[in-house]
């Protein structure tokens, strides 16, 4: 029997913002059992990652975790890869960031545990070959990708048995390729198929390395594997096979067999991820920043943020090293990868996490203007930025209370940060067409029009909840995007997207202007046959209100009665509470997951029984009518498929009659209560 090594790496993670009940169920069906069951194995070597996330919660709700592992590694049982601290999409990030948060891991792996890290975990696996000098000038020796990322640059899976250095000049880190069908067969198979893998492969040649990096939630957390694993004992067989083959299977950590082994050879691999995440990114993790306007929208505050940060790093003094530092690790938790993308896991769909990496970046954000405004504490800023990075300036307004985005592309309002609560009460998500949408159809036999496409309720793989409507936005769900419609258009129709626009006013160009402590967006344009300028003006008017005034100057006249509707969509800080009640004219309505119509009205808002945060529109020029509706998206987790509620849609509508040349305006007032 030829003799060869194995290498185990298991990475655990739980993302930043994540509910308590997940971190103790993963803790409880896995995390747990397999620690304990490990520590009775000495002789079971092993690398781990564990994410900072995770390590900050098993260290404050679980020490005693966090001491098996230490004692584990006092005892060369096993080793501690470092990584980005918070589990960062790695190329997403500001080089300065990127170095940031694996030195921040190396740190706490050192203080902890008693050992620098050689090795580092590639979230997602999620690669480009520009990561290897910063990598390298971080200290790390080695990591681990996909066989596949090693086969897409040419090579053949049988001369992966080992390690490869990557990168250019004296810039070169180790990478170790994990092995596909290890990854199947750990520990979805009897043992012997894995033994039997390493047979065969191995009956020509001695000494070869087999890689096993994949995810430790396989143990126990992932659906339907905690009995399989620990209740019918495959685990405790699996070790008890491999002591009893330990003739020839060499277990080994993967520092260890990088410091006593040569690399096989040098090879550049190609920017790529895991074949699941490239189909669902379109060839790369980056792409999810085009697909999914909202996904752009947290990474460019996230740049912003740590732009700003980095300035003030330059010129802070010393008396703000303490805030500095606390405003660089609130970023960095805002960095966390899994509410940044959508796959078969809820990810972005998950309105906690996203609340999570805005909660943190915001207070990061706000931590930096009390340094550099600490001698005003009644400023105000309004200024262009490139925010998107794609040389289209928008405008940002800030001051100690608020933070607004505009954007020039339809004059809407894509950010609106209540800073005291650390609060984006437009982190919305609108109804996109996703890939398996057209599975579930089909598994119903349904044949759909266009707009409106409707799960049947005998579709059993789907749960009762998503008896609903699959609907497909034009536009994000931001908020002051204007539309000029049919007067007749109803409430059901603008749901399901089923309208048609007059002019163009909803997604066209607006010019800016600013007027002291004001912004206006402004655009001049047709609407049947007549000219419409449509002006847009956004003021912080105090501490607790905004305002908007929105004004028309029609010239010439329209041939019939239309519609000027004015979208907020807006999202509270625990989105699904029952807390939460709308009101008009200070008398309830329902909460904020049902729909409704109001007429007459001249205000309309979100009451909160925690007396956390209340929303109040005050209208002088009164809305002939107003509607209200939830926004729910049906998404693929690795459990079910999912109806999520997003945000709340509230809808204002006004009558434009068939005059001679007018102006017509209204001013709204956004109070916060």
């Amino acid at each position: 029997m030829n003799k060869i090594f194995f290498a185990m790496a298991l990475h655990f993670h739980q993302p930043v913002g994540n509910f308590e009940s997940i971190f103790e169920r993963a803790h409880r069906l896995c995390y747990g059992p397999f620690l304990n069951l490990l520590h009775d194995y000495p002789d079971i070597k092993m690398t781990f990652h564990i994410s900072g996330c995770l390590l900050d919660y098993l260290g404050e709700k679980h020490p005693k975790t966090i001491g098996i592992i230490k004692e584990m590694v006092s005892r060369n049982q096993i080793e501690m890869m470092g990584g980005g601290y918070y589990e960062p999409i790695l190329p997403s990030l500001p080089e300065r960031d990127l170095k940031g948060q694996i030195n921040m891991m190396s740190d706490y792996i050192k203080n902890r545990f008693g050992a620098k890290p050689q090795g580092m975990w590639i979230p997602e696996r999620v690669w480009q070959p520009e990561l290897t000098k910063p990598i390298n000038e971080s200290g790390i020796k080695y990591s681990i990708l996909d066989d596949t990322h090693f086969l897409r640059a040419g090579l053949k899976k049988e001369d992966l048995h080992g390690y490869f250095l990557t990168g250019k000049g004296t810039k070169k880190i180790a990478i170790f390729p994990s092995d596909k069908t290890l990854r199947y067969t750990m520990p979805f198979k009897l043992h012997h198929e894995t033994i039997d893998y390493f047979k065969n492969e191995s009956r020509y040649r001695e000494n070869l390395l087999f890689t096993y990096g994949d995810d430790g939630e396989k143990f126990g957390e992932w659906p339907g594997t905690h009995k399989w694993v620990f209740e019918e004992k495959w685990l405790k067989g699996f070790f008890e096979v491999l002591l009893q083959n330990r003739d020839w299977i060499n277990l080994i950590k993967l520092s260890d067999y990088y410091k006593n082994n040569e690399a096989i050879g040098t090879i550049e691999i190609p920017q790529g991820s895991y074949e699941e995440m490239m189909e669902w990114s379109g060839g790369s993790w980056m792409n999810f920043l085009n697909k999914y306007p909202e996904t752009n929208q947290m990474h460019k505050k996230m740049v912003y943020v740590s732009e700003k940060i980095a300035v003030l790093q330059k010129k802070a003094t010393k008396s703000d090293s303490a805030k500095l530092k606390e405003a660089t690790k609130e970023l960095y938790k805002g960095q966390c990868n899994c509410g940044y993308w959508h796959g078969v896991f809820g990810g972005l769909y998950l309105f906690h996490l996203r609340n999570a990496i805005y909660n943190h970046l915001i207070t990061a954000d706000k931590i930096a203007d009390e340094i550099l405004h600490k001698k005003d504490n009644h400023w105000l800023n309004i200024k262009e930025v490139d925010f998107n990075l794609d040389g289209k300036k928008k405008i940002i307004v800030e001051n100690k209370t608020f933070s607004l985005n505009l954007d020039t592309h339809g004059g809407v309002l894509k950010e609106l940060d209540y800073r005291p609560l650390s609060l984006n009460l437009i982190n919305t998500l609108s109804r996109k067409e996703e890939v398996y949408h057209k599975k579930i159809l089909e598994s119903m036999g349904e044949k759909h029009d266009e707009g409106i496409k409707t799960i049947h309720d005998d579709f059993r793989e789907v749960k009762p909840i998503l008896k609903k409507k699959i609907i497909y936005d034009k536009f994000p769900r931001y908020c002051l995007r204007t539309f000029f419609l049919k007067e007749d258009l109803n409430m059901e129709e603008f749901i399901h997207s089923a309208y048609a626009e007059l002019g163009d006013f909803s997604s066209a160009e607006y010019k800016i202007a600013k007027k002291k402590d004001t912004v206006v967006l402004e655009r001049t344009s047709e609407v049947l046959g007549s000219k419409l300028k449509l002006a847009k003006q956004i003021k912080i008017k105090s501490e607790k209100e905004l305002e908007f005034i929105i004004s028309v100057d029609i010239f010439g006249s329209i041939a019939q009665n239309i519609a000027l509707g004015l979208e907020f969509n807006i999202t509270m800080p625990s989105l699904n509470s029952d807390r939460y009640n709308y009101f008009s004219d200070n008398k309830n309505l329902s909460g904020l997951g049902t729909s409704g119509s109001v007429f007459g009205l001249s205000n309309f808002g979100v009451s909160d029984s925690g007396k956390e945060i209340g929303l109040k529109f005050k209208f002088d020029n009164q809305p002939d009518s107003l509607w209200y509706f939830p926004i729910e998206t049906v998404s693929q987790s690795e459990r079910a498929y999912e109806l999520n509620y997003q945000c709340s849609c509230i809808f204002t509508r006004w009558k434009i009659t068939p005059l001679a040349p007018r102006s017509w305006d209204t001013k709204i007032n956004l109070q916060f209560t």
